[in-house]
């Protein structure tokens, strides 16, 4: 785990204090780091929940699927010892980017002490049932 000294997660210049920013708690501008050891670049991960059959079990249900998504972002960190308290940056791709308040209200669930910085994107995908992709970088 990054020693907090090493990470500055206050970057909130004055012309970002606006009435919007300040609504959207999860939404931090830049985060800094600096002497980490490792980074852990995690590919997008995607929510959906399949049976033993690949059937998607969680279609339509944004809520679940960025539950999932962070689940397997986790799983992948502590391979490496890390976990979402070590993310300082997501990109998030939304289906409906107009239900980011629905998804932010479950990743506040899973960055609770300090939201990481983040980018989000309405994006269509490959696959119909998708609803979110989450990738992730971590610092230890």
């Amino acid at each position: 785990m990054a020693n907090r000294k090493q990470i500055s997660w206050e970057i909130l210049p004055d012309e970002h204090k606006d009435k919007l920013m300040m609504k959207h708690l999860y939404y931090v501008p830049g985060v800094v780091v600096s002497n980490v050891t490792k980074q852990i670049f995690v590919s997008g991960q995607d929510g959906l929940r399949r049976d033993a059959k690949g059937r998607v079990l969680n279609e339509g249900d944004l809520e679940d699927q960025t539950r999932v998504s962070l689940e397997k972002i986790k799983s992948i960190l502590a391979v490496e010892g890390a976990t979402l308290h070590d993310v300082v940056q997501v990109t998030v791709f939304l289906r409906n980017a107009s239900e980011r308040e629905k998804h932010a209200e479950i990743r506040a669930k899973y960055f609770k002490e300090r939201q990481p910085a983040s980018t989000l994107v309405g994006t269509d995908f490959i696959f119909k049932e998708m609803l979110v992709e989450i990738n992730a970088i971590a610092v230890l």
